[in-house]
């Protein structure tokens, strides 16, 4: 699998399991607070899981300006990106 599928499977599974999110209808295009009903505690709580499971660090500022799936996919494998060349 690649990195992308891994973190899209994760974050698909944090919003499965902790905001009753039905897997069918979640796409990288899927707004988090309308389409899927996520808070801000939602939010972080998720960043926070993605930070301890691939050793990454997202900063409030970046968080902050995430709207859809696809947001926090594209933030989480830049952060990773950048680790792994560091």
């Amino acid at each position: 699998m690649s990195l992308r599928t891994d973190l899209y499977a994760d974050i698909t599974g944090f919003l499965v399991a902790k905001c009753d999110a039905d897997p069918e209808e979640i796409s990288a295009e899927s707004d988090l607070y309308y389409d899927i009903g996520i808070d801000s505690l939602d939010l972080i709580a998720m960043t926070q899981s993605l930070q301890g499971a691939y050793g990454i660090s997202m900063d409030d500022e970046r968080i902050g300006g995430i709207r859809t799936v696809g947001d926090i996919l594209d933030l989480a494998v830049s952060k990773i990106e950048i680790k792994a060349t560091a």
